[in-house]
């Protein structure tokens, strides 16, 4: 009879964690949701919502776990995928620690947030200008937007972070939010209607001057699998 299979003696003990770089649009820039820790190493510094995976725990529900308990948040993310493996020697001051990163696109209007678990602070921040940041965590913001800006170009990944309908403009802010640049108007309204990933809601926005056309995704549009 075979004998069960165990890790060899020479394996490394490493503990697992992950952590969760959430997005969402407020007031026109792209904001990234923090936590101030609450114990050592880095008490009371700014860092992004995570934590150790419990054992028989798949990842994302690991991810989906910490960002709730840390922050109090209870909206489901539009989005969430693994997207980089951040397992550098000396990351962790606690000992070899393997974080597995995940990007989060909150709902529209997911604002409200509050310290939880072993946090003392939690409050929406500048993505692209943070405050100092714990561990390696401005390492891991600075690929995650860098990831953001790539699902722009060959997905539909704009689109999660609106309500339901919306106008062009709004559009094209997330856009300049996300590229941290600003794009020619024309030329936007332009590409964007050629893509065949919006259709006109029938509505329109009444505001100064003529109403705005709203616009929903498409029916057969989604977000482009990893």
């Amino acid at each position: 009879m075979e004998s069960s299979p165990v890790l060899p003696k020479q394996a490394a003990q490493v503990g697992l964690a992950v952590d969760v770089v959430a997005f969402a649009m407020h007031a026109g820039e792209l904001q990234v949701l923090l936590v101030k820790r609450g114990e050592l190493p880095h008490a009371k510094v700014w860092a992004l919502p995570g934590g150790f995976v419990q054992s028989g725990e798949e990842l994302h529900e690991a991810a989906l776990r910490e960002l709730r308990t840390e922050t109090t948040v209870t909206l489901e993310p539009r989005h969430l995928e693994q997207f980089y493996t951040f397992g550098e020697i000396g990351r962790d001051p606690r000992g070899r620690i393997v974080s597995v990163a995940h990007l989060a696109v909150l709902p529209h209007g997911a604002a409200k947030v509050e310290a939880g678990g072993h946090t003392v602070g939690a409050a929406w921040h500048s993505a692209h200008t943070p405050p100092p940041l714990a561990f390696d965590h401005q390492q891991i913001l600075s690929r995650a937007i860098g990831r953001l800006q790539l699902r722009l170009e060959y997905a539909n990944l704009a689109l999660e972070f609106l309500p339901e309908t919306f106008t062009l403009p709004e559009l094209q802010v997330v856009y300049e939010a996300i590229g941290n640049r600003k794009l020619d108007k024309r030329n936007f309204r332009k590409r964007l209607l050629s893509l065949g990933i919006l259709t006109p809601s029938g509505e329109r926005r009444s505001g100064v001057g003529r109403p705005a056309q709203l616009y929903r995704k498409a029916k057969n549009v989604r977000v482009a699998a990893l």
